[in-house]
């Protein structure tokens, strides 16, 4: 069994993972303890990550728990590789592994900071907005309705009983040039702006880009304050998630103050929000009323000013 002198993020992963899945065969920690020999201590310093179970513990957990098939090969593969401080892992978000880590950090964060240049959050996307963002080519619409489902359930970090703390700063482009159409970008705005007026522990932030200082907040991230390590910074790419620490992560934790410093108050950026609301509401208004005019109400119209135009001409002038 390997001591870690820092938490790292696939530490903390398998972890968790051991924990679901004790919890998943509703076995207790002393129960699981007895069956293996161990003592409840030793499992419950595995589960936490601050002690890290050579593998063929591992194997000897899952085999008293029953675990098999696909999931017995994951977690065997996160103990392959717990010790090291960053950690890289495959897939999409809703992959079993990708997905894992996401709440295994969101759970565990004393707050969280998160910059979305131009996407939604994840964690404050509505269902009909995670849908778009989503490669509808890379999912059955069985696998992307688990997609989204999957995103939906990580909001239990925000809204659970024990909320943790969360600031977001969501560039414009975002909003400006969504990749929802107004009816569904409409209820996603409403959405953020109830939630930051009535949340007590979620912040959000609105960062213009047209200030030039913001040009080098690129990428979208996300940094987790953790009370028992160092912060991990996350950074989602195409079909794979990047947790990173130490130095690695210096340069992302280093932008927050930036962040904090350009975007617009948290007062400021419901006022925007407000307005962005009202501009999109007008639009589908206006776009309904040009929808209530049919053929038959088109074509009537144009009858009606067709014979305005032979009266007018027909109209004696009044000369002799």
């Amino acid at each position: 069994m390997k001591s870690t002198e820092m938490l790292s993020p696939r530490a903390r992963v398998l972890g968790a993972a051991l924990r679901d899945a004790r919890v998943g065969a509703r076995f207790g920690l002393r129960e699981l303890a007895r069956r293996i020999g161990r003592a409840p201590g030793h499992v419950s310093n595995w589960e936490s990550g601050s002690r890290v179970p050579a593998v063929e513990d591992v194997g000897g957990v899952l085999g008293a728990l029953g675990v098999t098939g696909e999931v017995k090969k994951w977690i065997l593969a996160l103990a392959f590789g717990a010790v090291g401080p960053d950690w890289f892992t495959a897939g999409p978000q809703s992959s079993p592994g990708h997905f894992a880590a996401l709440v295994a950090h969101e759970r565990a964060a004393a707050s969280m900071t998160v910059w979305a240049p131009v996407v939604i959050p994840d964690l404050l996307q509505i269902p009909d907005y995670a849908r778009l963002t989503c490669d509808a080519k890379a999912f059955s619409s069985e696998k992307l309705d688990e997609h989204v489902e999957a995103r939906m359930r990580r909001r239990g970090a925000l809204f659970g009983g024990d909320p943790v703390p969360a600031e977001f700063f969501i560039g414009d482009e975002a909003i400006r040039h969504p990749l929802a159409d107004e009816e569904v970008m409409l209820r996603q705005l409403r959405f953020i702006v109830d939630t930051a007026t009535m949340s007590r522990s979620i912040g959000v932030r609105v960062l213009r880009r047209r200030d030039p200082r913001n040009a080098v907040l690129v990428g979208a991230f996300a940094t987790f304050m953790m009370d028992d390590s160092p912060p991990v910074v996350y950074c989602p790419h195409y079909n794979m998630g990047a947790f990173l620490v130490n130095e690695h992560a210096g340069s992302y934790t280093r932008a927050t103050p930036l962040l904090r410093r350009t975007a617009l108050s948290r007062g400021e950026s419901i006022d925007w929000l407000n307005r962005e609301v009202r501009r999109l509401a007008g639009s589908l208004e206006s776009q309904r009323d040009l929808d209530d005019l049919t053929p038959l109400s088109v074509l009537a119209g144009e009858v009606t000013a067709g014979r305005a135009r032979v009266e007018t001409t027909a109209r004696p002038t009044g000369r002799t």
